[in-house]
């Protein structure tokens, strides 16, 4: 009786570990946090480096970059699209024998640039994505002053419109959920067109501008 009272405590303990376990497994285990299917972003760049040729006023203007750009990330975060804003400009000061006299000139601009990027290959917290965007810039004049002994003299060029593209290829890594940091290379190019003030073409100028360009890039994301 003692064995049979045994056999028949250990059966009913085995009964209720399978019970206990076999609910355990139909219960619905816990979904890990999945990437929303639409997420606000938001992008900040500085340029890292920037050349372009021909070297004129207008060319140190260098890559036009668009520093603050909301957009959107789709398809599971992998697209970003948005519409950058940039704005820089600038302004040198170049002495003859000594800086008595001088060559003095400014000029900025104000850019609006639609963009997009995807990311061809992750591993972990890392992207390597690929895209570019389109700038439309209308540049200010130039206002050069020019010193030569006891005369000076101040004079102002015409404005001018810039459009370019920039293509690229980045890499980005997660610090935190939500926050990224990368940076992009890549070949940029700018066409810079002036109108001279007369009537027709004759005094019209084009520049064609282009070089290699690099960038530090800041993204936050939230989920929609």
């Amino acid at each position: 009786m003692r064995h049979t009272a045994t056999i028949s405590a250990l059966f009913a303990s085995i009964l209720l570990v399978s019970a206990t376990a076999a609910a355990q497994d139909a219960a619905p285990a816990p979904q890990s946090s999945r990437r929303s299917a639409v997420q606000l972003a938001f992008q900040g760049r500085i340029n890292a480096m920037g050349y372009l040729v021909p070297t004129e006023n207008l060319a140190r203007l260098q890559t036009i970059t668009p520093y603050v750009t909301p957009g959107v990330r789709l398809i599971d975060g992998r697209l970003f699209v948005g519409l950058g804003i940039g704005f820089g400009g600038f302004s040198s000061n170049e002495c003859q024998d000594t800086c008595d006299e001088y060559d003095r000139a400014s000029q900025s601009y104000f850019a609006l640039s639609p963009m997009a990027f995807f990311d061809i290959l992750r591993a972990g917290p890392a992207s390597l994505y690929a895209g570019g965007w389109f700038s439309f810039a209308p540049i200010s004049s130039a206002t050069v002053e020019t010193r030569r002994g006891a005369m000076t003299s101040t004079f102002e060029t015409d404005s001018a419109t810039a459009i370019g593209v920039n293509l690229a290829v980045g890499i980005r890594g997660q610090i935190v959920e939500g926050l990224s940091i990368g940076t992009e290379w890549g070949w940029s190019f700018t066409s810079l067109s002036r109108d001279g003030g007369e009537t027709g073409e004759n005094d019209d100028t084009t520049t064609a501008l282009h070089g290699i360009f690099g960038t530090v890039m800041v993204e936050g994301a939230i989920n929609l």
